[in-house]
């Protein structure tokens, strides 16, 4: 059996970009705090988890147009990337690169579709870890095969909660294939999805509990109370959004750029953005 471990970078690169200052900066100047931060996670990772293999996994477009298409205010509300922080992705690509680490993405869509393609696409005897922030992933949680499991941070990388198919129910009440629907219920300003008013997370829970589905739920607007039934029967047009909105894609285009890793290239990337002890001390543990 395979362990494959699948970072979702994007989400834990912008992470690491506030859990250090800015004032860890490259020779010339410019801030690599979020490069530091991110290295430094994957070495812990690899040291603690030690995977076969190690995925870095990209956004090609963090708000895809078919989701905008559906909802228009899907992400519609989220603050710019500061300043500091796009050119640190083209330098963390470039170190990627050197240590001959497989980087990842899905053109047109998010690092979670690319992911989730990847994990349906997994050998069955595979064991799939997914190191993400984001709870939309709980909906690859699977059993087998593969078996897919998320370990979701919860302080960095050095406190995480692994969520296999079990750890879901018992955490929301749901199974991780019904996820997306207890979302869309429950919404999710992170991602500027307002869900049905009045909705929370113990009734969006109840109700996924109930029905099938959310049609099915639809269906049934007279068994539910005057207020409920009202906020369903006016959060039509939401739900039928949702449902190419929240689900993650499970069947797209994924590129995986993989090459040689360059201990001379990578000395050379230390000294020029002051990068040598975290990749010290990630190819130690790649080495160990």
């Amino acid at each position: 059996m395979a362990h494959r471990l699948l970072l979702d970078t994007s989400s834990l690169t912008y992470r690491a970009f506030f859990a250090l200052p800015t004032s860890i900066k490259a020779p010339d100047g410019r801030p690599i705090n979020a490069v530091h931060g991110y290295l430094d996670m994957t070495a812990q990772l690899v040291r603690d988890l030690k995977p076969d293999e190690v995925v870095h996994v990209f956004d090609h477009d963090w708000r895809p147009m078919p989701r905008v298409r559906a909802y228009a205010g899907y992400k519609s509300q989220r603050a710019p990337d500061p300043e500091e922080l796009p050119e640190q992705f083209d330098v963390l690509r470039e170190v990627l690169g050197a240590l001959g680490m497989p980087v990842a993405e899905a053109p047109g869509w998010e690092a979670d579709d690319a992911i989730a393609t990847m994990c349906a696409r997994a050998s069955a005897d595979d064991l799939v870890d997914v190191v993400t922030g984001d709870r939309d992933m709980f909906q690859v949680v699977c059993v087998g095969p593969p078996q897919v499991r998320v370990l979701f941070t919860v302080k960095g990388v050095s406190q995480l909660a692994t969520f296999d198919e079990d750890a879901v129910v018992a955490k929301y009440g749901i199974p991780p294939d019904r996820y997306a629907e207890f979302a869309a219920l429950r919404g999710d300003p992170s991602d500027g999805l307002p869900g049905v008013k009045g909705v929370g997370e113990k009734t969006a829970r109840t109700l996924i509990q109930a029905y099938d589905s959310i049609p099915a739920l639809l269906d049934d607007l007279g068994a539910q109370t005057p207020r409920l039934r009202a906020a369903l029967d006016d959060a039509r047009g939401y739900l039928a959004a949702m449902g190419d909105v929240v689900p993650v894609r499970t069947s797209v285009e994924v590129t995986v750029d993989r090459s040689t890793r360059d201990d001379e290239a990578l000395d050379a990337l230390g000294e020029q953005h002051r990068l040598s002890g975290p990749l010290r001390r990630l190819r130690e543990a790649l080495d160990a």
